[in-house]
């Protein structure tokens, strides 16, 4: 198992950016182009703790590369922390936890800390990661921007 832990400071209260972290609509924002999952692609209610969502997973919106299983293990609205637990593909384990933590009134610090376990393709699925959160948590950083107004 390898974890990839990034964060950034996002310009808009923590309380701003915890509710867009509960919508498939933010999880699309930031994935766009990069990762797509169909069965989503027009839900407009929020994310249910304890609920699995089943579906294909496309990269870049167009390469099939796995039926992924997406369990909402945990939404905790007092330490505004979302945790999936996700697997499809050659992916055995990508346990994913989001935290968000004020700063001040308008910033916040958002967290993605993901443990991976994908036997002999764990390095090439930690580079992807690496690079896909990096990407993700810019466009939580524009998105933040929105957000903030």
């Amino acid at each position: 198992m390898v974890i990839v832990d990034r964060s950034t400071v996002l310009q808009a209260s923590a309380d701003v950016v915890w509710e867009a972290v509960k919508t498939p609509a933010a999880f699309r924002t930031v994935t766009r182009g990069i990762l797509s999952m169909p069965v989503i692609r027009t839900r407009t209610e929020e994310w249910r703790e304890g609920e699995t969502i089943i579906g294909w997973v496309f990269l870049f919106g167009l390469l099939p590369f796995s039926r992924h299983h997406l369990h909402v293990a945990r939404i905790d609205d007092s330490t505004r922390t979302l945790s999936s637990r996700e697997s499809g593909g050659a992916i055995k384990m990508w346990n994913h936890d989001i935290k968000v933590e004020p700063i001040d009134a308008v910033r916040c610090r958002y967290r993605d800390r993901i443990e991976i376990r994908a036997g002999i393709f764990t390095p090439l699925i930690v580079m992807y990661a690496k690079w896909f959160y990096r990407v993700r948590q810019r466009r939580w950083r524009a998105l933040a921007k929105e957000l903030g107004k």
